[in-house]
């Protein structure tokens, strides 16, 4: 694996690669997060002997610059544009796209933009309806923080605590990569999902003819798992929802032996 930089508009990136060719596959964090939250897979001997696994940190995120125009860079369409000049900027012609929590929903927004994607893959994320169904969230505090501009250190750790099966402790590095995201990004792109600044994303997975793989962990803190079950994905992997035991919302992180092995058949199936 290795950690690299990208000049994109003109603000600074890292990115993290597997290898330095082969079949390539997005990694994509979500709110709050960065790339190295794909640790698990990035190093795996057999996902990352077979395919060119990328992660990046979104602008505002992780060891990426702070945008100097929030408004419009930290918005669902912005980083849907950032993603699009990222993948554009190391000459990814064909790729299968995979994107926890928002980070999938950018993905969805961004995806009629994406040069030939091939595949998407979801993991804790939940398409949104125009306008959004709060129905999905089991937590109503878990709201009320994740669209504040800053969160003081109680709030940070309560956030961390949610990644993970409940009582269970969360690695060291969660509080951390939510304190280095620029302190904006969460009311910035919170409000542009809640002013419908997007497209209708159940109605473009209906039309989407590409392989979908959704999963999410059994003890997920966030989303309701019943909620999954009612969302009409035609191309969907396998014909179910699937499900990693033993874990919560960062599942691939908490349980990657049997992630993985799923993960790897997924791709397997998208490429071969």
């Amino acid at each position: 694996m290795k950690k690299k930089r990208i000049t994109i508009k003109g603000k600074q990136a890292t990115y993290y690669e597997s290898r330095d060719n082969g079949q390539a596959v997005i990694l994509v964090h979500g709110f709050s997060s960065c790339s190295s939250i794909f640790i698990r897979q990035l190093i795996d001997s057999v996902l990352s002997y077979q395919y060119r696994l990328i992660a990046v940190d979104f602008i505002g995120h992780g060891n990426a610059d702070v945008s100097d125009k929030p408004e419009r860079d930290y918005t669902i369409n912005g980083l849907g544009e950032f993603l699009v000049d990222f993948t554009s900027a190391l000459g990814i012609d064909e790729a299968v796209y995979v994107g926890h929590n928002v980070g999938a929903n950018i993905i969805i927004e961004a995806i009629n933009k994406l040069r030939n994607p091939i595949g998407l893959v979801l993991l804790s994320a939940i398409p949104f309806s125009n306008p959004i169904s709060m129905g999905m969230f089991i937590n109503e505090d878990f709201l009320s923080i994740l669209s504040k501009a800053g969160v003081d250190d109680s709030e940070v750790h309560q956030m961390a605590s949610w990644f993970v099966e409940k009582d269970t402790v969360y690695p060291d590095f969660i509080p951390e990569v939510i304190r280095k995201a620029d302190i904006k990004t969460r009311e910035i792109l919170f409000g542009s999902i809640n002013k419908g600044e997007f497209e209708d994303q159940l109605k473009r997975l209906k039309e989407l003819k590409i392989p979908i793989a959704s999963y999410i962990g059994e003890n997920d803190q966030i989303f309701d798992i019943e909620h999954f079950k009612n969302i009409s994905m035609p191309t969907l992997w396998q014909g179910n929802i699937q499900i990693i035991k033993n874990a919560g919302h960062i599942f691939f992180y908490e349980n990657p032996a049997d992630f993985n092995v799923s993960f790897e058949s997924y791709l397997n199936s998208v490429f071969n």
